[in-house]
């Protein structure tokens, strides 16, 4: 009864269920999952929760593995439970590209998971990692150089999705509860292997260092992740705050960072911001390496401006006049030049730009207030312009006459002292008249467009990445 009023107090801790949810029980058959399911099932009248169990046969170990899956749907059977047991070719899938053997499984694995939960309604995914995995884990992180991040281990619950019941369950109490329970469990051979660093890590470090340092070594460990968790959820937080304040995402698929706030943050928070903008721009929950961090802060410390770092996932960062830039970087070759007509009203789609210009027709009444619009956005006196307008790269000799101003200057001129990176200047829209630039898509519109007291009718272009709904005619 020990065992059981320690999980559901884990479970109550970290908000891991709610009464009505279905939740998926990934069980391999060893003994923490079969435990793991065991004391879930023997919860589901308290958590008001139902269970379905899930089982994935890597096709690693031929028979073995699958006496594994019979195994486990017997169990499903006795309790029962739903269970979904299925076979994928982890090998194959491992060769085909070109991936450890490990990473593969985990890719699967997860895959698998989460396509039983999305067919079967379940809100939860539930995961038998325990204790001692945590303290493997965070010495696995410690030996690779990890920083708080890794050294905060496995989370208990993450994206409020996979829950972890048996995460301060010592495998020392699992085995015992398998036997006061009278539970049979099958062994993976594979987790005797010394050619996985898990496994000796496990089998030869942790003994070594039990043996000789610190026969206290897991407890220190898992210490030792609670307290990162701690900190680093913390610095998370500070992190968020300073990169909302510093951080600002032109609409281009570009994030410019102040480079006075950045000068102004602690290291700490400021490695995350790199990070954070990174994620915002990959969309992916992975992280940046110390090595990748690192080059981004160094252009910090650079005063040259137009130095650049390059990071995974085809992102690039690169110092500026007043800010640093994150953006995906483009492909080498020049861009083409290219001239489309404008349709008004209506999206004229960009190809070489990845981009459109919504053009639709207002009236000064129902126009937005121009001092609310983004930059990707701009009104025009719609009757000062001619009948035909395109939008086009810019070229050699283009001049501007921008908002505010009585004279014209060199396109190239105005650009500099906009701070535009050079990269960045043959990627921006110009929409046109034969002879004169009537907008610089994202940056100005020009004084002989602008919109005055007597103005009726207004053009409002908008610049739009993609071209949803667009269908060339």
């Amino acid at each position: 009864m020990e065992l059981l009023r320690k999980v559901k107090a884990n479970i109550q801790r970290y908000r891991m269920v709610e009464r009505g949810d279905r939740v998926v029980v990934a069980v391999s058959g060893g003994p923490d999952s079969v435990v793991l399911l065991h004391l879930l099932h023997r919860l589901v009248q308290d958590l008001g929760i139902s269970l379905h169990v899930a089982h994935l046969n890597h096709m690693f170990r031929g028979a073995e593995s699958e006496a594994d899956a019979l195994f486990v749907a017997g169990i499903a059977e006795r309790y029962h439970l739903p269970a979904t047991v299925e076979a994928v070719d982890v090998p194959a899938y491992r060769s085909e590209r070109g991936i450890p053997a490990q990473v593969a499984a985990r890719e699967v694995r997860y895959h698998f998971l989460e396509e039983v939960a999305r067919k079967n309604g379940a809100s939860k995914i539930a995961l038998a990692h325990q204790a001692d995995d945590q303290a493997e884990t965070i010495l696995l992180n410690f030996l690779r150089g990890a920083g708080t991040a890794g050294l905060k281990g496995i989370m208990p619950v993450r994206d409020n999705y996979y829950i972890r019941p048996l995460l301060t369950v010592r495998r020392s109490e699992i085995e015992r509860y398998c036997v006061e329970m009278n539970l049979s469990f099958r062994n993976d051979s594979s987790n005797l292997k010394p050619v996985y660093l898990r496994n000796r890590v496990r089998m030869e470090l942790i003994p070594l260092l039990k043996n000789e340092y610190n026969p206290g070594l897991t407890a220190s460990l898992l210490r030792l992740g609670e307290i990162c968790r701690e900190e680093d959820g913390y610095l998370e937080e500070q992190a968020v705050k300073a990169y909302r304040s510093a951080g600002q995402n032109d609409g281009n698929g570009v994030i410019k960072l102040s480079l006075a706030r950045l000068y102004e943050m602690p290291k700490a928070v400021l490695r995350r911001v790199v990070r954070l903008a990174w994620r915002d721009l990959t969309g992916s929950e992975r992280d940046l390496s110390f090595t990748h961090t690192k080059a981004v802060l160094d252009l910090l410390d650079n005063e040259i401006t137009g130095l650049r770092a390059s990071l995974p996932a085809g992102i690039v960062a690169i110092r500026s006049y007043t800010t640093l830039d994150l953006y995906v970087e483009r492909k080498k070759q020049e861009l083409s030049p290219y001239i489309y007509p404008l349709r008004v009203p209506g999206l004229t789609w960009i190809p070489e730009l990845g981009l459109a210009v919504r053009a639709s027709l207002t009236t000064i009444e129902d126009a937005p207030e121009p001092s609310f619009l983004p930059v990707t956005e701009a009104l025009l006196d719609f009757d000062k312009l001619p009948p035909q307008i395109f939008v086009r790269r810019r070229l050699e000799g283009d001049f501007f006459c921008p908002y505010g101003r009585k004279s014209t200057e060199k396109l190239k001129d105005f650009l500099i002292k906009q701070k535009v990176p050079r990269a960045e200047r043959d990627y921006l829209p110009l929409i046109c008249t034969p002879e004169e630039i009537i907008w610089i898509g994202g940056i100005r519109v020009g004084e002989k467009w602008k919109i005055e007291s007597d103005t009726a009718k207004i053009l409002h272009l908008e610049l739009v990445r993609g071209a949803p709904g667009y269908q060339e005619s």
